[in-house]
């Protein structure tokens, strides 16, 4: 990768549907130039889906993602319970309690698929209170958060 592909990755990370043609504006490239770059960084495994979310494995970036938490039966005795546990998990950063579809979203700062695949299965699937759980955010990386810290 050359400064040009991390210029486009940093406009990807700030709008991951953003037209070509701002992208390639912004980083100095005609339009079907930058989309073939944009091409060869999703073929060579630098960004991975079709909304290009850069894999943050490749680039040490943690991957941060929602996640929409319904429960089981009457929550009100059973969110404090659930919220004083998950909250302990490292790879919890922020978590609300909301009305609604869903009881509690959680903000799960990961260092890839795998590992969110394990924090779900390890915190979600065990837990007999939760009805069901679904990923309906992920979010680019943060600069903000930084690299994820050693513990997860």
């Amino acid at each position: 990768m050359d400064a040009l592909d991390m210029k486009i990755l940093e406009q990807l990370q700030i709008d991951a549907k953003a037209a070509m043609s701002s992208i390639a504006e912004k980083v100095g490239l005609s339009e079907p130039a930058c989309y073939r770059r944009v091409r060869h960084l999703r073929n060579s495994g630098v960004i991975e889906r079709e909304v290009a979310i850069v894999n943050p494995k490749n680039m040490g970036w943690s991957l941060s993602m929602l996640v929409m938490v319904t429960f089981e039966r009457d929550h009100n005795s059973i969110v404090n319970k659930f919220l004083a546990r998950v909250n302990k998990e490292p790879e919890v950063v922020n978590s609300w309690v909301v009305t609604g579809d869903h009881d509690v979203v959680l903000q799960v700062l990961s260092t890839d698929t795998d590992a969110f695949d394990e924090f779900t299965n390890r915190v979600l699937h065990k837990d007999d209170s939760v009805k069901y759980f679904r990923t309906s955010v992920v979010l680019k990386h943060s600069k903000a958060h930084g690299a994820v810290p050693p513990s997860i």
